[in-house]
């Protein structure tokens, strides 16, 4: 009998030290797929094949900084952190994935519902027109 594979992330969703990870914890792609479903973060898409990445546009400049810094911050928090661009001065991505093992574990799937969760987001209004399904109740 196999043993069983240690977690990810502690449970309640707390990222757990990456060096304590191995390849055992990347996740397939389909996993991560029934992940970002089942956790209702649609707005994180698969990126590359090893990473998922959740794009936007903020309402100016200082809406996509104030949005960078709230996920610094919970980055920070959690020890595990992502890879943020902004060009056009208000367009936003953010990449996820475990950078010790080159693909996505649980910790990514845990910070990406931490950020979608916790950060106040002030989008664009066309851009929050085309993408209804980043609004919060």
């Amino acid at each position: 009998m196999a043993e069983p594979q240690a977690q990810a992330c502690i449970p309640g969703g707390k990222c757990v030290p990456c060096e304590s990870l191995d390849k055992s914890h990347l996740l397939s792609p389909e996993k991560v797929e029934a992940e970002l479903l089942t956790n209702n973060i649609e707005t994180w898409k698969m990126k590359d094949g090893n990473k998922i990445a959740r794009s936007y546009t903020a309402r100016n400049f200082q809406c996509a900084m104030d949005s960078m810094v709230a996920i610094a911050k919970i980055a920070e928090r959690e020890n595990h952190h992502p890879d943020m661009h902004l060009t056009g001065y208000r367009d936003v991505e953010i990449v996820l994935f475990t950078h010790s093992l080159g693909g996505i574990s649980e910790n990514d799937i845990a910070l990406a519902q931490m950020i979608d969760a916790e950060v106040e987001f002030d989008y664009s209004p066309k851009w929050l027109k085309s993408n209804p399904e980043a609004k919060k109740d």
